[in-house]
C-alpha cells in the first residue's frame, strides 16, 4: 500500500533503550587498517636514468649476442633447421627472438613498476625501450648487411 496523506499518523510504538556505546576499538580490529595509505614515492630522475641505461645495455647485449652467435654457427650447410644457415640468417633470427624476449621482459617489468609505484624506475625501463628500439634496428640493419657480404 502507498501512504495515503489523508490517513492519521500511526500511534508511536513502545520506547526504545539506546543502545549500549561501543568502544573505541574492538578487540578484532587491526590498527593498521585506520592508517591512511602510504604515499607515492617521488619519482627521482637517477632511477629514470637508472632503468633506460639498463634497457639500452639489454638492446645492446640483446645485439651482440646474436652477432656471436652468428659468427659461431652462421655457416653454409645443407642440413639443419636453415638449410642455408648463412651468419646473416642466424643473426636475424636470434636478433628478432631476442628482441621480441626483451619486448615482453621490458613491458612486464616497466608497468609492473609504474603499478608499483617504485619511484621511476618502472618508466626509464619504459622509455629506454623505445629509445633502444630504433637504435637496434638501425644496428641490426647494418650487422646483416655486413655479415650478408662476408
Amino acid at each position: 500500500m502507498s501512504d495515503n496523506p489523508y490517513r492519521a499518523p500511526a500511534p508511536a510504538g513502545p520506547p526504545v533503550e539506546p543502545a549500549p556505546a561501543k568502544p573505541a576499538v574492538g578487540a578484532w580490529s587491526d590498527p593498521s587498517l585506520d592508517a591512511p595509505p602510504p604515499l607515492r614515492r617521488q619519482i627521482e630522475a637517477r632511477l629514470v636514468w637508472r632503468g633506460m641505461f639498463w634497457m639500452l645495455g639489454a638492446h645492446l647485449l640483446v645485439t651482440v649476442l646474436p652477432l656471436a652467435a652468428a659468427l659461431a654457427f652462421g655457416q653454409r650447410t645443407d642440413e639443419g633447421p636453415l638449410a642455408e644457415g648463412d651468419a646473416a640468417s642466424v643473426f636475424l633470427m636470434a636478433g628478432l627472438c631476442g628482441q621480441f624476449l626483451l619486448g615482453i621482459v621490458a613491458l612486464v617489468a616497466g608497468i609492473g613498476g609504474v603499478l608499483a609505484k617504485d619511484g621511476g624506475k618502472g618508466a626509464g625501463i619504459l622509455i629506454g625501450w623505445v629509445v633502444g628500439i630504433p637504435a637496434s634496428l638501425i644496428a641490426g640493419i647494418v650487422i646483416t648487411a655486413s655479415l650478408a657480404d662476408m
